[in-house]
């Protein structure tokens, strides 16, 4: 009995001390939108390839099981889409990622409304927003990039 207790214990401490080891802890990934352009419609819908550029400041590779994002504009999201065909974020690499949003029609009337109420602009904010949700035992991460479009 005495002997089952402290093979019991032996196990749980080698178990805690090996969890306390492993790299729980990484750095986010960047996200830089670097290119966006427009795809052929089909019907109604207007589809949009957006590239970007990940960058994995971590020491070890990560693996993405997916991604789902948003791009608003002047804090309307009128893009959004998601998923799963993504390459590995190869350490200390930018990886290029090339993903398709589809617009949101509602959103984008919106959007044309509030732009024509406030005339002529000279540049107008986005935000894209990303949720990354890795195969590992990490927990999802969200990176946002934000920044203005210049018109003129």
């Amino acid at each position: 009995m005495f002997l089952l207790r402290v093979v019991s214990l032996t196990l749980c401490l080698f178990a805690l001390s090996s969890c306390a080891t492993y790299p729980w802890t990484i750095e986010q990934p960047q996200v830089k939108v670097t290119h966006v352009q427009l795809l052929p419609a089909t019907g109604l819908e207007q589809r949009i390839a957006v590239r970007l550029a990940i960058l994995n400041p971590n020491s070890r590779d990560l693996s993405l099981r997916g991604i789902s994002y948003t791009i608003g504009i002047e804090n309307f999201d009128v893009l959004s889409g998601a998923t799963s065909q993504l390459p590995i974020l190869a350490a200390y690499e930018e990886t290029p990622v090339t993903v398709e949003v589809s617009a949101n029609l509602l959103a984008l009337a919106r959007l044309v409304e509030h732009m024509s109420r406030r005339g002529t602009l000279d540049n107008v904010g986005y935000v894209f927003q990303a949720r990354l949700d890795f195969n590992q035992w990490l927990p999802d991460m969200r990176v946002e990039e934000a920044g203005t479009i210049r018109l003129r």
